[in-house]
């Protein structure tokens, strides 16, 4: 009978552009991240939702050190750290709760395809520069149809580096989108547990998940 691992699942938001910025850093092209003040409702809600969510993977009690952490936007670069450690410094809930749990001996694990994360960034770059209502449903077609092909091969990549990164005894705790279907694929050769926190829909218009 094959041995079926536990997996950690967490489905998150991210704020307008922010799955982007690991990406576009690495590039050059995001030499400073810049956060939008408190007054900002969708930023409110994302700090929120992340502090539900380290409360209820705190509750778990989890073998830090011999757990691994992937995290989506975060490719697979040799400067992930220096990736994390820059982004949690800008104050980025994601990022600053990853060093919090790496600082408990957690591992971390480059996740994604830096050429597939770029396109991602580039299709949003384009959508959020149209001013008319015309190039602004152009570019929102041609968006939705490109990140859904993007995605796909996303959560491609995603699912064989944690297959081929996972060491045997290792617990991996994936922090993923909600738009992607990455548990689907993992559902396959692990056993899933979700950790959901309330994610605020309602309270943010804003929020772009990619």
């Amino acid at each position: 009978m094959k041995d079926i691992r536990r997996l950690i699942y967490v489905p998150i938001l991210h704020p307008r552009g922010g799955s982007g910025q690991a990406a576009s850093i690495l590039n050059g092209r995001g030499k400073t991240v810049i956060k939008e003040g408190k007054s900002d409702k969708a930023l409110i809600a994302v700090d929120e939702m992340w502090d539900g969510i380290a409360s209820k993977i705190e509750g778990l009690n989890l073998p830090w050190d011999q757990t691994r952490i992937y995290q989506d936007g975060l490719p697979v670069c040799g400067s992930e750290l220096e990736i994390v450690t820059r982004l949690a410094e800008n104050g980025t809930p994601n990022f600053l709760f990853i060093l919090s749990l790496m600082q408990k001996r957690a591992k971390l694990e480059g996740t994604e395809n830096l050429d597939l994360l770029l396109q991602e960034y580039d299709l949003l770059s384009k959508l959020l520069m149209k001013r008319s209502n015309k190039e602004l449903k152009e570019a929102i077609a041609e968006y939705q149809t490109k990140s859904r092909k993007l995605l796909t091969l996303r959560d491609e990549f995603i699912f064989d580096r944690i297959m081929n990164t996972l060491q045997r005894a290792e617990l991996p705790i994936v922090f993923m989108g909600v738009m992607h279907r990455l548990d689907k694929l993992l559902e396959k050769n692990f056993l899933v547990s979700y950790v959901i926190y309330r994610l605020p829909f309602r309270s943010i218009g804003a929020i772009y998940n990619a």
